[in-house]
């Protein structure tokens, strides 16, 4: 994956996350959607990082509805993963 700002810049990394988390006031959410406009390779990574987190939210969804796959995944034996 390219580089963006974000791998060197921390108060970006920190908007992102902020916003990601829908934390940010609405002046600072346009403000930050604005630059992800302006740019291509951050708006991209942005998009990724959502998608990403969506993922890893469902899968935990599905954790806490399925114990049987908790457990298997505590064990290291899910998916047939052998320990």
């Amino acid at each position: 994956m390219e580089l963006t700002a974000f791998d060197s810049d921390t108060v970006l990394t920190d908007f992102l996350t902020k916003y990601l988390d829908n934390e940010l006031e609405r002046g600072e959410k346009g403000a930050f959607e604005e630059y992800l406009e302006q740019n291509e390779k951050e708006r991209e990574f942005a998009r990724k990082v959502s998608q990403g987190k969506k993922a890893l939210n469902w899968f935990a969804s599905q954790l806490e509805e399925d114990e049987s796959l908790n457990s298997e995944l505590t064990a290291g034996t899910a998916f047939g993963a052998e320990k």
